[in-house]
C-alpha cells in the first residue's frame, strides 16, 4: 500500500539539500514521507549518511511554508493535467526502481506504460546535416520496429530522434532538465505537445524549475535508466551525451555509437566510444542485435505494424534461469501473488527478481495487476 499522500511526497521532493539518494535512505529508515518532510528531527537527519548540519538548517528554514508549497504544486498539476507518480506507485517505471538515485517523485505528461522496449538516442546539440539525417532515420526505424525512442528534448540530435519516431506514428519519451511548466528549449514547446500525445514528457523537477546547467547531467541518468540501450549520434570529446554513456555503463545498459567522417570534431566522441568497445551502428539491425533476447522477443514481427499486446502474445523461448524459476513459482499458484511473497520464495535477491518479472511481462507470460501482484497468464484461450 502506498505510503502517505501526494502532498507528502511533493513536500519530501521539495526539501533543499536532500537529493534522491538521501530521500530514499530516509524512506528506507523512517517509512512515512510526511513524517520525513515535516517532522523528522535534526538527529534523525544527521543519522543519514551524507546529511550534514548545514543541510539540517536549510531543511528547518524550508519547513515554514513547505506544506503550502506542496499543496499548491499538487493543485497546479491537477489543473494542467500533469500526473505525479511516486516511487511507491505501480505505474512508476520498473527500469528506474532499481537505480539507487532514482527520484522519489516524477512529473508526467502523457503515458509511460510498462512492457515496452525503449532505446535512447542522444547526441550533439550542434548537429551537422549528416547527424540530423542519421538521428531522424534512427528514430523513425526504431519506432517502426515497435521500440520507444527516449531522448532529452534538446536541440539537435535529441529533437530529430523524437521527430523521427513521431513521423512514423511511434512512441517517444522526452526527459527534461527543467520543470514541465518551463520546457527547454522554448522553441520545442510544440514538439513536446506532440510527444505528450504520442508518448511521455517527463521530469523530476518542480513545475517552475528553470533549465539550470546542473540539471542536465542529473536528468541524463533517467534517459539511460529508462532505456535498454543508448545510441550516441555525434558527440564531441566533451559532449554532455558522454555523461549519459557513463550512467548507462554504471546501470548495465548497452552502449552503441554511430561513426562519422574522421575529420569531424562532432564525431570524435563517437569514434572514441567505438575504440573503447561500443558497438558500431550502421543500421537499426545493429541495435537490435545488441538487445537481450527478453527484449527482442517482445517486439512485433517486422511488417506487422507497431504491434499491440495481443500481437505480442506469449513467448517462452530463451528464458534465462531466473525467469524460468519465477515462471515455475507463479505457475504453481492460480491466485495473484504479491511481490513481497515472491521475494520470500525466490532463491535470489530483489534486484534479480524485478529483472526476471520485467522480462516475463515483456514476453506476455506474466501480468502485473494493481497492488504489485503478479499472475501467470494462461497459455491458451480463457474459457468461461
Amino acid at each position: 500500500m502506498p505510503r502517505g499522500n501526494l502532498e507528502d511526497w511533493v513536500a519530501l521532493s521539495l526539501l533543499p539539500c536532500i537529493g534522491p539518494i538521501a530521500q530514499r535512505r530516509a524512506l528506507a529508515r523512517y517509512g512515512d514521507p510526511g513524517q520525513i518532510a515535516h517532522r523528522l528531527s535534526p538527529n534523525g537527519w544527521l543519522g543519514l549518511r551524507g546529511v550534514g548540519p548545514g543541510s539540517v538548517e536549510e531543511i528547518r528554514a524550508a519547513r515554514k511554508d513547505l506544506r503550502k508549497r506542496a499543496e499548491r504544486e499538487v493543485r497546479r498539476c491537477e489543473r494542467r493535467g500533469i500526473r505525479l507518480i511516486t516511487i511507491d506507485d505501480d505505474d512508476y517505471p520498473a527500469a528506474l526502481v532499481e537505480l539507487p538515485d532514482a527520484p522519489v517523485l516524477l512529473y508526467l505528461r502523457g503515458t509511460l506504460p510498462g512492457r515496452i522496449v525503449r532505446v535512447a538516442v542522444v547526441g550533439s546539440r550542434r548537429a551537422t546535416a549528416y547527424g540530423r539525417r542519421i538521428a531522424m532515420g534512427l528514430g523513425s526505424s526504431l519506432a517502426a520496429r515497435g521500440i520507444e525512442v527516449v531522448s532529452g528534448g534538446a536541440r539537435g540530435i535529441d529533437t530529430l530522434s523524437h521527430r523521427g519516431a513521431l513521423e512514423t506514428g511511434g512512441r517517444t519519451t522526452a526527459v527534461l532538465g527543467s520543470g514541465l511548466l518551463k520546457p527547454y528549449p522554448a522553441e520545442n514547446e510544440a514538439l513536446f505537445e506532440r510527444i505528450a500525445e504520442r508518448g511521455a514528457v517527463l521530469s523530476e523537477f518542480e513545475l517552475e524549475t528553470r533549465p539550470r546547467a546542473e540539471n542536465f547531467p542529473r536528468r541524463n541518468r533517467l534517459i539511460s535508466g529508462l532505456a535498454t540501450a543508448v545510441v550516441v549520434v555525434e558527440a564531441t570529446p566533451r559532449s554532455g551525451s558522454l555523461i549519459t554513456v557513463t550512467h548507462a555503463l554504471e546501470q548495465g545498459r548497452e552502449v552503441l555509437a554511430v561513426p562519422g567522417p574522421v575529420s569531424s570534431e562532432q564525431s570524435q566522441g563517437c569514434h572514441r566510444l567505438i575504440q573503447q568497445g561500443a558497438k558500431l551502428v550502421q543500421e537499426v539491425e545493429d541495435i537490435l542485435e545488441e538487445l537481450s533476447p527478453m527484449y527482442t522477443a517482445a517486439l512485433p514481427i517486422p511488417g506487422s505494424g507497431l504491434g499491440s499486446e495481443g500481437e505480442k502474445g506469449r513467448n517462452s523461448e530463451g528464458l534465462d534461469e531466473d525467469e524460468t524459476k519465477m515462471l515455475e513459482i507463479l505457475s504453481d499458484d492460480p491466485e495473484p501473488v504479491h511481490i513481497d511473497a515472491l521475494a520470500d520464495r525466490a532463491p535470489f535477491g530483489v534486484a534479480r527478481l524485478q529483472t526476471a518479472l520485467f522480462g516475463l511481462e515483456l514476453r506476455g507470460l506474466v501480468e502485473q495487476i494493481p497492488g504489485r501482484y503478479y499472475l501467470c497468464r494462461p497459455s491458451g484461450p480463457v474459457r468461461p
